[in-house]
């Protein structure tokens, strides 16, 4: 509604060139809402921020505003002045029934922005071959998910990558341990895929790693196979291929169980851009970055320094002339800028990463690689804070180990059926069954996205659970007793079309809050924190609220009120469920 609003105001507002000199353009324009409600639904600042360009007071060309936009009766309903210099501003009833009906008839409910798509790559998840994802997972892939989520439904060409640990010594290492068992489950005619489990290839790691650490033959035997994968042995490489595929099914069972949108097509490992190391280093040099420091190839950025005052280097290739991790980042930023067309690149990491994706941003920026004539390319890095236990540490088991995420969501699902036996036990075995996954998926997810990412937040079943407060099953009941509305009157939902109009004040301040909707996800995509949304759904969820409670549906005064009231029902239901599926949680029409 802002966006339409802030349209209109700069042609209505035209008229101020000529009394004052000024020309209004819609970045001037902000619509904030007034602290009071009841001042209005907006307060126009305008006046103030014209003062100086016009050098009348603030007031003077409030006045003079109102007076233009009392004429727009069929947008406002009132325009009032207040000191020091506002326009209050009151959409007209009219006004919200048109801007809800064109929502509501909008596929997108008014979510795509105008203007040409960007690409946009969203790198998430970040899981590491042979070993089982834990609770350190959960972050990246819940709010990398969401943020990819969302620029699509603004209408983005969003390119997900899930960039692998797949490459380097500890491959190599599990590469030593599952050889001899691979070659036996060959000998047998069986299929490696089938016989070795996730669990399996994690133990061959931590044994690999004990005995290379207690006897050096093992620890160069375990070298020299990181020598043969990386040029190209078939056997190894085929061990690999099988090591990872082994480790990609476990994990894409928990994407499933979590919800969370990635396939096998976005797999890009580090082992994807072994072949363009050499050129990336080529290219830092080509560009006069590189410098060699202690036989290794660095580069060195002014705005980086360690606390001795030096210069931090970025290492790019080792005294040995090996890769590392800011070699594979690098070249990863030119993949996607030169193959991917990326005009904007995301990366979800916890904060202890700020300052290796800080210098890789900055070595890409020194390097040009990121500038084009038609702008900047944004490279931008989505930090989040950690998942604490109850008594404010890390959450870890009894035993000091990761609590591994397929049994987290298990005890979620759990957890939430237990809530919903007792709840409704009436509810078939299979509904319980189902609502009780959307419902512990969704609490985990939700407690997470719910808070400002950055901050750390302490993991508790008896909050995230509760069916009160800013909690997804508070928000999925919400919806469901929308839902349970429809069923009681016998209504076809996709018959309903209103008209609504306004009989009282519940439904209005409803009708306002849902205009919000489009706004709330662009200001998300823009700054890139899916807990404004979540706040906003709750608010919703609770304006719905106070309107059950004061307005009746189906049994309301007039068949008019009736329709308008059903109308509101079906357009906060679907901005509901729309609303959680960016999040990417399920809106259950039963609890």
């Amino acid at each position: 509604m802002k966006e339409k609003i802030t349209i209109l105001l700069e042609g209505w507002l035209a008229p101020l060139r000529d009394d004052f000199g000024v020309t209004v353009t819609r970045e001037m324009i902000e619509l904030p809402h007034p602290p009071d409600p009841s001042l209005g639904d907006y307060a126009l600042n305008l006046p103030l921020r014209l003062a100086k360009l016009a050098k009348k007071a603030p007031m003077v060309i409030a006045a003079r505003i109102a007076e233009l936009l009392k004429a727009q009766t069929e947008w406002f309903g009132s325009a009032v002045t207040a000191a020091p210099g506002y326009v209050n501003l009151t959409i007209a009833d009219e006004a919200l029934a048109r801007l809800l009906d064109a929502n509501e008839h909008d596929v997108d409910l008014g979510l795509r922005k105008l203007g040409e798509p960007e690409t946009v790559v969203v790198d998430y998840s970040g899981v590491n071959i042979a070993k089982q994802m834990h609770v350190g997972h959960l972050r990246s892939n819940i709010i990398g998910d969401s943020i990819a989520r969302i620029l699509q439904a603004r209408g983005e060409r969003v390119i997900r990558q899930s960039h692998l640990g797949d490459w380097g010594l500890p491959i190599a290492m599990v590469l030593w341990k599952a050889a001899p068992e691979l070659r036996r489950i060959e000998a047998e005619g069986k299929d490696p895929l089938r016989e070795i489990t996730l669990t399996q290839l994690e133990d061959f790691y931590r044994e690999a790693t004990a005995a290379s650490k207690s006897d050096p033959a093992v620890a160069e035997e375990v070298h020299q196979n990181l020598v043969r994968l990386q040029n190209g042995d078939p056997q190894l490489l085929a061990d690999w291929q099988a090591i990872t595929r082994i480790s990609m099914r476990a994990v894409y069972k928990i994407y499933d169980e979590l919800g969370v949108s990635l396939r096998q097509e976005d797999e890009r490992g580090e082992s994807f851009y072994r072949d363009m190391l050499a050129d990336t280093v080529a290219s830092l040099d080509a560009c006069g970055v590189l410098v060699e420091s202690r036989g290794a190839q660095c580069v060195f950025l002014p705005q980086f320094k360690g606390k001795d005052g030096q210069p931090l280097p970025v290492i790019v290739r080792k005294t040995d002339g090996a890769f590392n991790y800011d070699t594979f980042d690098l070249a990863a930023i030119r993949f996607r800028i030169e193959e991917l067309g990326a005009d904007r690149i995301i990366y979800v990491t916890d904060a202890r990463q700020a300052l290796h994706f800080a210098q890789a941003f900055g070595v890409a920026s020194a390097c040009g690689w990121t500038h084009r004539e038609s702008g900047e390319i944004a490279l931008e890095h989505v930090t989040f804070g950690a998942v604490l236990g109850e008594n404010g540490k890390p959450l870890k088991t009894r035993g000091g180990e990761n609590i591994k995420l397929a049994e987290l969501l298990r005890e979620a699902v759990d957890r939430a059926y237990a809530v919903v036996n007792e709840k409704n036990p009436g509810l078939p075995e299979e509904k319980k069954q189902q609502v009780a996954r959307a419902v512990g998926i969704g609490a985990v997810k939700y407690a997470d996205l719910s808070i400002d990412r950055n901050r750390d937040y302490v993991f508790s079943w008896d909050r995230m659970l509760a069916l009160n407060g800013n909690t997804a099953p508070y928000l999925q009941y919400a919806h469901a007793r929308i839902c349970s509305i429809f069923r009681k009157g016998g209504i076809d939902e996709e018959a309903i079309a209103g008209p609504f109009t306004v009989a009282h004040p519940a439904e209005r301040a409803l009708a306002l809050k849902l205009l919000e909707f489009p706004e709330v996800v662009a200001e998300v995509e823009k700054e890139l924190r899916p807990h404004t949304l979540c706040t906003y759904l709750y608010e919703l969820a609770a304006l719905f609220s106070t309107f059950y409670d004061n307005c009746p549906v189906l049994t309301a005064e007039t068949a008019e009120i009736r329709a308008s009231r059903l109308f509101l029902c079906r357009v906060t239901q679907e901005t509901l469920a729309r609303g959680l599926d960016l999040l990417g949680i399920q809106a259950p029409r039963e609890m």
